[in-house]
């Protein structure tokens, strides 16, 4: 059996091989509640962004949208929120720091039926202060969240001048060990934890959860009958397709930015090696060569080249190979442990997962031009980073005291929250794109 994490066990992989599987199952068994809905903490924040305020909506709470875009917003990293009052004087707002101020209203039109409208004031324009108006006509109170991260997204794409993911989604993880087996589940929810739904849930481990880029399926790693396969899952149906089913190691699949193919790590011609996989002709192409162990491949946003983990050197560091040419470049150098790679959307930065002088596992990430990297958290034991669509927040895999939480910090480090499920363990995010 064999999961993408071996580089965060072991750096020594090609003897020590079978002593990782074993601690690898040992992690896919963390005692968890199952399908229980995350719920952010803010945990550590430097006071920077935009300040901003939010008017109710409507007098009525349960009909409220404000709550929702007030947390949206908060959360993000990007903005400040000054006050939760219910204020409508611009003076009151400007003389206690706010520069931007939503204000809505909801009207209800029919049975069913409302009208949500709302604006955004920029609290500082002498003339023409509304800079973002919008009404969205016969919208049903069942929708009110999806529309309130909507507006969350517009009101920050606005601000910002860079796409809000609020609309996204996150998959994951969670382990329910009960007295006479083991239940796996792969899980998505909204991004701040609500609306979350348990796809599939097995006696087996399932890991390496991953979105298409259409975010319409999910591809997965499945050890159904002791065994490593490849699978996808349609979000809408929950029809479950088979990818891969090769002798030893099947695992860490990854889309390309079209769609077209998986990335894979496959061990069946000997060690473990990045091979892609058009799904339409379903051929295989081996890119990685030689005796190392290579794995946890990630596309290159231009989607010409992989980034991916190997011990090629010696130590677990992150390498990248050209589909074309398959010449395989070092790119990480500083500490001797770097594994788990992704690329932020603008192919400027390299996250990653970055053994510390202290022998602590941290998310860091790398400027792929000047070389430089930076620690974003400072625990013992992250894990699992991914990317936001927007590369502005990172979710990671978090351990506390006893328990496995989610935990988000953006992208220069300067927030952070905890996504935690009540007396539960949670593990293996994955951000979804954003929406079509």
């Amino acid at each position: 059996m064999y999961d993408e994490q071996v580089f965060r066990v072991s750096c020594f992989v090609a003897r020590v091989l079978k002593l990782f599987v074993i601690a690898l199952f040992l992690f896919g068994v963390w005692n968890s509640l199952w399908a229980k809905p995350l719920r952010i903490e803010i945990t550590g924040s430097k006071l920077s962004g935009v300040p901003f305020a939010v008017t109710n909506f409507t007098e009525s709470h349960d009909l409220d949208i404000s709550d929702i875009v007030r947390q949206d917003l908060q959360n993000s990293g990007q903005f400040q929120l000054k006050s939760r009052e219910n204020v409508d004087d611009h003076e009151y707002w400007r003389a206690i720091g706010a520069d931007i101020l939503v204000q809505g209203n909801i009207l209800q039109t029919d049975m069913d039926d409302f009208d949500v409208s709302f604006q955004l004031i920029d609290l500082y324009k002498k003339t023409n202060p509304v800079i973002l108006s919008y009404v969205f006509s016969k919208q049903q109170k069942k929708k009110f969240r999806a529309l309130a991260h909507h507006i969350s997204d517009l009101v920050f794409e606005k601000t910002t001048g860079v796409k809000g993911f609020f609309s996204t989604h996150i998959a994951y993880i969670t382990v329910e060990h009960t007295k006479n087996h083991t239940i796996h589940t792969l899980t998505v929810s909204d991004t701040d934890g609500e609306n979350d739904i348990a796809l599939l849930s097995a006696q087996y481990p399932l890991m390496s959860p991953s979105w298409s880029p259409d975010g319409k399926k999910i591809v997965f790693v499945s050890f159904k009958d002791n065994r490593a396969s490849i699978k996808t899952i349609d979000i809408a149906s929950g029809a479950i397709d088979n990818v891969t089913n090769f002798p030893g190691i099947n695992g860490a699949p990854k889309w390309s930015p079209d769609g077209s193919k998986l990335a894979l790590v496959l061990s069946k011609d000997g060690a473990p090696k990045i091979y892609t996989l058009d799904l339409a002709t379903k051929k295989l192409d081996r890119l990685t060569h030689g005796g190392a162990i290579d794995t946890e491949p990630f596309w290159h946003p231009s989607g010409k080249s992989l980034v991916f983990t190997s011990n090629r050197s010696g130590r677990p560091q992150i390498y990248q190979v050209g589909l074309e040419d398959q010449n395989v470049t070092k790119i990480t150098y500083e500490g001797d442990y770097n594994s788990t790679p992704s690329i932020t959307p603008d192919g400027r930065n390299l996250l990653m997962l970055h053994r510390n002088e202290n022998g602590n596992f941290n998310i860091a990430v790398q400027d792929l031009t000047s070389g430089r990297l930076r620690k974003l958290t400072n625990a013992q034991a992250d894990e699992s980073p991914t990317l936001a669509p927007n590369g502005m927040m990172v979710l990671y895999g978090a351990r506390e005291s006893q328990n496995n939480i989610l935990s988000a910090v953006t992208l220069d480090g300067k927030f952070n929250m905890r996504l935690p499920v009540q007396d539960a363990n949670v593990k293996e995010p994955a951000w979804s794109p954003f929406s079509h």
